[in-house]
């Protein structure tokens, strides 16, 4: 379903490439949580998005939904070789997501290398926080999960979220569980506990503050490997992170 975009949309919003946007693509707005396609329907598009977030997930038999991955504004997405997604792909928030055709997206890579660098470099980031990924998912602390998490979003947040004061993500604890495999009672709890430990810290139901991210990093057991890891003096350094905001937007209470 097309929806009118709203105001705080235009914070997040990212143009594509000049080649990209003479292209014949097509620009369509999304209402929050619009199945946008299905698994299994034809993959004929190249999505990019402009603003907003969306998530790729799958569903069991059984019911249990699994968030794949988030996508933020400036990133494409559904680049497959495969003739169907293989994944649900739905809006979180107001999106305005531009899509093309497979074969006119292919004709903007052979004429644009501009194009092929952004797509480059965004799949070396992915593929870089894949073992991350798997390790996360494997564990059985939920403290490790959470904390991994909140770094992964923080991190997230840095690269494509342009204005620092609009660093929100639509996310319910629902979508927390979903991605991390996790109850929402055990998100909640989890949450808690990292405040006690006076990690992080949240105000106004749903915005959350990185206290200490060196402790955090050591929860999330990425004490070698941090982001902020100076690989020369064997320190982290983290006072970039120190009472960064990050703000969920917790869709259970608005």
């Amino acid at each position: 379903m097309k929806a009118i975009r709203n105001n705080q949309s235009e914070h997040y919003r990212r143009e594509p490439n000049e080649a990209f946007s003479q292209s014949r693509s097509v620009t369509n707005l999304y209402e929050p949580h619009t199945l946008i396609r299905q698994e299994g329907d034809p993959s004929d598009s190249i999505f990019f998005v402009e603003s907003g977030f969306l998530t790729l997930s799958k569903t069991s038999s059984s019911g249990r939904r699994q968030i794949l991955n988030f996508i933020f504004p400036g990133e494409y997405c559904c680049l497959t070789r495969r003739e169907i997604y293989t994944y649900d792909i739905e809006s979180l928030s107001f999106s305005s997501i531009r899509s093309i055709d497979k074969d006119e997206f292919n004709s903007v890579l052979d004429r644009s290398p501009n194009t092929m660098k952004q797509i480059h470099e965004q799949m070396v980031m992915w593929m870089d926080g894949l073992d991350e990924l798997i390790f996360l998912l494997g564990t059985k602390s939920s403290t490790t999960r959470t904390a991994s998490f909140l770094i992964y979003l923080h991190i997230r947040q840095m690269r494509y979220l342009i204005n620092p004061k609009y660093k929100e993500i639509p996310l319910s604890r629902s979508d927390i569980g979903d991605f991390l495999g996790m109850r929402v009672e055990t998100v909640s709890r989890t949450l808690s506990k990292l405040k006690e430990l006076k990690v992080i810290e949240s105000y106004d139901n749903n915005r959350i503050k990185i206290l200490d991210f060196g402790e955090l990093c050591q929860l999330a057991e990425m004490d070698n490997h941090c982001p902020y890891h100076n690989s020369k003096t064997g320190k982290k350094d983290c006072s970039a992170c120190m009472g960064r905001e990050l703000r969920i937007i917790d869709q259970n209470k608005t």
